[in-house]
């Protein structure tokens, strides 16, 4: 899922009660319907554990590896991922595992095939805030929307352990399930071998506002921004935040290309800016990009970050509700720290998020401001109905004295590594391992350094060392918008030396463009497209520079024609080091600067 974390729901003891022995029945494995090579058995637990309030909910549980022997149950993200679903995924790039343990996992009640919830509102809603939206869901629900928290949860966890008949099990969570691996850990102790949990919620945090996540984001522009942003700005969040107060003041609408070249209006906004610096979690190489992309708009010119908001909305679709369930997701607003206490009308809510921020400094949630806060949680919990929650009868559980890994990534906003530090000092002897380069989800990255660590833990050999992996992002500017503002090249007529200064800009932005590229096709920066049809990459009137276009089929030899109002038309030929060809009656044979014009011209 590309949204932000949900904030951590507190853990409350007394609700993690004996299973009914109605749950513990044998699960009697059978091939999944829908995944091959996994067997599926259904487990009924009752909707209330207390069993206060009658119904059930059929569990689906999956197996994978062994048949017996240790077992490792993998808890999925979300809350609202298919949790079977994702388990096939994550576990086949880890082989290993499944001969070394009985694997187990389960979509969590309310997701995939176990008793799905539907808010097709919220389903609607691209940034799974909107507060009407929230209010639609939690009325859908109903009286029931209490009983898919993270206390029900873990007792599920502890229903599916006792009918698989294990005394012990290995915990292996990713982002919310972190949260469950904790939980279930405080609540069973006795019941669990190890934990690897991988990008961590830490449960015990009371803000409602995520602070740590934008604490996180000034380090994070400057560690990925190529040449740490020498040729653009000592402080990248700096001008971040200064195009935040420029378009809190004044939105703006921008130009972005799709790859059939058409123009499409984006609207530039804080709230498009945060999307965009929690969706690049997962994308590192373009969050690279983003330094230059503001630099530009910060000095007046959109069309960089119109392009990245652009090819960044392909993740606003929150996907199949069978693959992430939104109505799961939304019951955050029943146990999660907001700010206004429990019992609050609805009405005198918005009064108690003003209070509460009034109490935090000015730069709270630099490099945005204090109006951010609505635009997540917040604002999708302001108007869900109260469920009268009783205080805590004891004091939370300790943090279990387990062996225990967890994996960071440095790069992660939604849990950013000040979450999980504390955690990892809570917990006696956990091996912490910080990723360098890496986003949300360690495991998801495919160079392997997580697994590496995962092997290695449960082998008890020595720990890898995760070295930083370039992103590729070149280090250049964005091309300037205005053909007049090219100096001349020497030796040769004034439009031509501009034109081929703009060609070499184009260059540059092709590098930029394919390097942190999504798919195999895109929109040229000022107009134009691009795609790559097997072995060629075909360019229809790429634009970065106003009133110049590039235009090509490219297999073995990199060689285009340009053209273009404004232009010395002519063609060209890009080696991996020259540029060279004729323009406007003139040859012209240059070199082209930088480590990745020889990949570009391959």
């Amino acid at each position: 899922m590309v949204r932000r974390a949900v904030l951590s729901a507190l853990l409350s003891v007394a609700a993690l009660l004996l299973v009914p022995n109605a749950a513990s029945a044998a699960l009697q494995f059978r091939p999944c319907v829908d995944l091959g090579g996994l067997r599926c058995a259904t487990l009924s637990v009752p909707l209330d554990h207390s069993g206060a309030t009658p119904g059930t909910v059929n569990l689906r549980v999956a197996r994978m590896g062994r048949n017996a022997g240790p077992t490792l149950m993998y808890l999925s993200g979300g809350p609202g991922g298919a949790g079977v679903t994702e388990m096939a995924s994550v576990i086949s790039s880890l082989p290993w595992l499944e001969t070394s343990f009985q694997v187990i996992g389960y979509d969590q009640r309310g997701t995939g095939r176990s008793g799905l919830l539907r808010c097709p509102r919220l389903e609607r809603d691209t940034t799974l805030s909107g507060t009407a939206a929230g209010e639609d869901c939690a009325n859908r629900i109903g009286p029931a929307r209490r009983f898919y928290t993270t206390p029900d949860s873990v007792a599920d966890m502890e229903a599916i352990r006792a009918a698989l008949g294990v005394e012990k099990l290995t915990l292996f969570g990713v982002s919310y399930g972190t949260e469950l691996a904790v939980a279930y850990a405080r609540a069973y102790p006795q019941h669990v071998e190890r934990l690897i949990m991988d990008s961590v919620l830490d449960a015990d945090s009371t803000d409602p506002f995520s602070t740590a996540s934008y604490r996180a984001m000034g380090a994070s522009l400057l560690s990925l921004c190529p040449g740490r942003c020498r040729k653009l700005t000592k402080d990248p969040a700096g001008e971040l935040a200064q195009l935040v107060s420029r378009l809190r003041a004044t939105p703006v609408r921008a130009t972005a290309y799709d790859a059939r070249g058409r123009a499409r209006r984006v609207r530039v906004t804080p709230e498009a800016l945060m999307q965009l610096m929690f969706i690049t979690d997962y994308l590192p190489a373009l969050r690279a990009t983003i330094p230059q992309a503001v630099h530009a708009a910060v000095g007046g010119d959109y069309a960089p970050i119109a392009r990245l908001l652009h090819q960044s909305s392909a993740f606003d679709a929150v996907g199949s509700p069978r693959d992430f369930s939104v109505a799961r997701y939304a019951t955050i607003c029943e146990t999660a720290p907001l700010p206004w206490t429990p019992g609050t009308p609805v009405e005198q809510r918005p009064a108690a998020l003003a209070q509460q921020l009034a109490t935090l400094p000015a730069d709270a949630f630099a490099p945005f401001d204090r109006q951010i806060a609505g635009a997540d949680v917040v604002s999708l919990c302001l108007r869900w109905p109260d469920v009268p929650r009783p205080p805590a009868a004891t004091p939370a559980a300790p943090y279990p004295s387990v062996p225990t890994l967890i994996l960071q990534g440095a790069e992660d906003l939604r849990t950013p590594p000040e979450g999980s530090a504390a955690v990892a000092a809570r917990i006696p002897g956990a091996v912490r391992v910080v990723i360098p380069g890496v986003g949300h989800s360690t495991i998801s990255d495919p160079r392997g350094c997580a697994g590496d660590a995962i092997r290695a833990f449960v082998r008890g050999t020595r720990m890898p060392r995760c070295k930083r992996v370039p992103t590729g992002i070149p280090d250049v500017q964005a091309a300037p918008e205005r053909f007049e503002s090219l100096r001349g090249y020497p030796g040769l007529p004034r439009k031509v030396g501009r034109t081929l200064r703009a060609v070499l800009a184009t260059v540059d932005d092709m590098r930029l463009t394919f390097a942190s590229a999504l798919s195999f096709e895109g929109g040229g920066l000022r107009g134009g497209s691009w795609n790559i049809d097997g072995r060629r990459l075909l360019l229809r009137r790429y634009e970065a520079v106003k009133g110049v276009t590039v235009s090509g089929t490219i297999r073995r030899a990199f060689r285009f024609r340009v053209a273009g109002p404004k232009a010395a038309r002519g063609t060209l030929t890009l080696s991996r080091t020259r540029l060279k060809g004729e323009l406007g009656g003139h040859r012209v044979n240059v070199r082209a600067k930088g480590p990745s014009v020889s990949a570009l011209a391959r």
